[in-house]
């Protein structure tokens, strides 16, 4: 078997293990909380936030720890899951089926993200994350879990209602107390720890491998491929969401993966250890990744506010142009 076609099957395989690993945890510590009585609507804004964004959270970090080009993977995956989540997914899901949004979502959450992507950008500006910036970063999302948990609990019942109902059918939440459910479900977790630790290790080796191979740099690398595959869990929420006519879910889960993925994960990475951002991404992938961001705010103010089907293929179309852009370009590593 040839190198290349190894790796691809490494490559793919730790995708897999991402994704899976990523739904054991998520299941096994959401069965696990609510045994404990912990309310649904906390589980959703820790437990399935923080599960569904793992798989970016391991990789980054794991190829920041190993230094040299192989750390720009882990930018470049974070930037690039922000650019997927409203470029890729959302401009699909929207071509789909208009998606109406939420005029709360507007004009509270949104502004925080895009408030978040400025300073992110700002931060980056002179090519490294400190740890001290990595703190900041992680205090904003203490901060902003908070704040949500006191929006959520103001909501009217039935729209708690309807946030709790979707997390426990789409995740199959359900309480077990027997002693067997609990040693399940910790079996669960520890499976899905272990698969998440292979898989990204694996994707991460494998990613240096396809990179070299290429003659493009791990920073593209993690741009696109990395990127696209974990933002995966964020696909299927949205997805599931707009079929179920949820369409603010469908594009809250959006808005809050990206905030996750910039105060979280850059945070937590950042904090372990200075994270290196090349100052090339400061004239091509922090601007598209702000235009992304700017654009659909821009789209669906007018009244009413609805992301319309060709709205999502302005989406859509950015993405693709941009991956396309950053692969032809051949950027060397920067």
């Amino acid at each position: 078997m040839s190198p290349l076609l190894l790796n691809t099957l490494q490559f793919l395989g730790g995708f897999a293990l991402l994704l899976g690993g990523a739904e054991f945890l998520v299941r096994g510590a959401s069965r696990l909380a609510l045994r404990l009585n912990i309310s649904p609507v906390v589980i959703g804004l820790t437990v399935v936030a923080f599960g569904t964004s793992l798989p970016e959270l391991l990789v980054s970090l794991i190829a920041n720890l190993q230094g040299d080009q192989t750390a720009q993977l882990a930018i470049g995956n974070v930037v690039g899951s922000n650019i997927a989540n409203l470029g890729l997914i959302l401009g699909v899901v929207s071509v789909l089926s208009p998606m109406p949004v939420e005029r709360q979502l507007l004009y509270r959450e949104y502004p925080i993200m895009l408030a978040v992507s400025l300073v992110f950008w700002g931060m980056a500006w002179d090519g490294t994350i400190s740890r001290l910036e990595g703190g900041l970063l992680t205090a904003g999302i203490l901060a902003f879990t908070a704040y949500s948990y006191v929006t959520v609990r103001e909501l009217p019942p039935e729209e708690q209602l309807e946030a709790v109902e979707f997390t426990e059918e789409v995740l199959d939440v359900e309480k077990d107390g027997t002693p067997l459910g609990i040693l399940r479900n910790l079996v669960l977790v520890l499976i899905g720890i272990v698969a998440l630790v292979t898989g990204s290790n694996w994707l991460v080796d494998s990613a240096q491998f396809i990179a070299r191979h290429f003659g493009v740099s791990e920073l593209i690398i993690g741009l696109s491929l990395v990127a696209l595959g974990t933002s995966l869990p964020e696909l299927a929420t949205s997805a599931v969401a707009a079929v179920r006519k949820e369409e603010d879910i469908a594009i809250g889960n959006l808005v809050g993966s990206n905030l996750f993925n910039m105060l979280a994960i850059v945070g937590i990475v950042a904090l372990v250890k200075p994270l290196p951002a090349p100052l090339t991404m400061r004239t091509l992938d922090f601007p598209v990744m702000m235009v992304v961001a700017v654009l659909p705010l821009l789209l669906v103010l007018p009244r009413p506010h609805v992301m319309r089907r060709w709205n999502g293929a302005v989406m859509l179309a950015i993405y693709l142009g941009y991956n396309w852009w950053i692969y032809n370009a051949g950027r060397l590593p920067g």
